[in-house]
């Protein structure tokens, strides 16, 4: 295995041209629904990839739906995934998974990468996950100079909707567990550069409230107050928090009236729940929807839930245990020192995961402080994950990894 694993050593000079493309990507914006932005970034990004000869595709995505403020359904338009595949004709197929897509909107302060010593970039996503699609590229591109390379086939998966929970690109990501038989997905690594073990799951969710405006002095008493049972609502759900290990809600957001005279007639919340078995997904949906029925009675008003778990939670056992036992392995042979750590932020991992599809999820850059103004990257983290990816690629396709299981 040594001989053949030499072709790791052309990716010890690539780290000026890793910063410089996670330096050009990063500097342009990509936020979900900043359309022409992951336009720009799709046309650089496909130029990089066409140099390794894989077939190359364009995949439009549905729209996404959200509630806005006045408790209507609105359709937003994603941009396209990316999709490049290699050898899809071999029995042994790997699936690489990441996103273009950021947090930071295109009228964000934070636009640009700065590098202020050697060993650290900072800029928007650079680390989530801009970086993450340097790494796997120029682990692939390091791959293909190796003899083992002709033994497996792979593909890439470049989505646009990640940071939303992967609501158009969840079709292609299914259909893709079902058909490669080992999974990465270029997730930054934990800030201490361990990776990711098990996921909690994580259900997005809104609640909204109708009730009957009146003027707050002459008819109060006709009016049903939505502000009042919402906030009713709100107290009783996020009372389930740690009812059961690791389950937590949060609701981040709250909407509601006009003015102080007038009884408010609609009122819009949104919350997270995170759960850490798959078990305790039914546990709080029975509880909320029990609960909304209650406030619906007693302050008489309707209420509607809109929202789903979009990714339930990544579990450790099996064929996905082995996985993430022989990337450490291999990490150790490249002389770092990775351990796995539980996380309670959620990715295409879990869904990939879920499907039966084992996967690695945080195989991308070192750094800190995502969806931050302070966000950085480790640099020499760019030479050093491109490497484990393409020697965990290798090790794989000699059967190594075969005779373990």
């Amino acid at each position: 295995m040594k001989q053949e694993i030499s072709f790791l050593n052309s990716i010890e000079s690539e780290e000026g041209r890793m910063v410089e493309l996670a330096t050009r990507w990063s500097e342009i914006n990509t936020h979900t629904f900043h359309l022409s932005g992951i336009e720009k970034m799709s046309l650089l990004v496909s130029r990089e990839f066409a140099t390794l000869g894989a077939e190359a595709k364009s995949i439009p995505l549905n729209s996404s739906a959200s509630v806005n403020d006045k408790g209507s359904i609105e359709s937003f338009p994603l941009a396209p995934a990316l999709s490049f595949r290699m050898r899809p004709l071999l029995e042994k197929q790997a699936l690489l998974v990441c996103h273009m897509d950021t947090v930071f909107s295109k009228d964000d302060s934070f636009q640009k990468v700065e590098r202020p010593n050697a060993e650290i970039l900072k800029g928007p996503g650079v680390t989530d996950a801009k970086g993450g699609i340097v790494i796997l590229f120029k682990a692939l591109q390091a791959f293909e100079e190796s003899p083992l390379a002709k033994k497996i086939g792979w593909e890439v998966l470049l989505n646009t909707d990640e940071e939303i929970g992967s609501p158009g690109s969840l079709p292609l990501l299914l259909e893709r567990a079902k058909r490669n038989q080992i999974g990465f997905v270029f997730e930054p690594a934990l800030s201490d550069g361990n990776l990711v073990g098990t996921r909690k799951g994580s259900g997005n969710f809104t609640l909204v409230t109708r009730g009957r405006a009146a003027h707050a002095g002459r008819d109060h008493v006709l009016g049903r107050n939505a502000i009042d049972a919402m906030a009713a609502c709100i107290t009783a759900i996020r009372n389930l928090n740690y009812k059961k290990p690791g389950l937590t809600i949060n609701f981040g957001v709250v909407r509601g009236g006009a003015q102080v005279n007038v009884v408010p007639d609609l009122a819009v919340t949104q919350f997270n729940v995170r759960v850490r078995k798959p078990e305790d997904i039914k546990y709080v949906l029975n509880r909320t929807n029990h609960t909304i029925h209650l406030i619906e009675r007693k302050h008489e008003v309707k209420i509607a839930i809109h929202g789903a778990f979009s990714a339930p939670p990544k579990l450790l056992e099996g064929k996905s245990l082995a996985i993430h036992q022989h990337v450490l392995e291999t990490a150790k042979e490249l002389g770092l020192s990775v351990n796995l750590k539980e996380s309670g932020g959620v990715c295409d991992g879990n869904r990939l995961n879920a499907e039966g599809l084992p996967t690695v999820d945080s195989m991308g850059a070192v750094g800190e402080r995502i969806h931050s103004h302070e966000e950085c990257l480790k640099v020499q983290s760019l030479v050093e994950r491109a490497k484990l990816t393409a020697l965990c690629l290798a090790k794989w396709a000699s059967g190594a990894w075969d005779k373990k299981n």
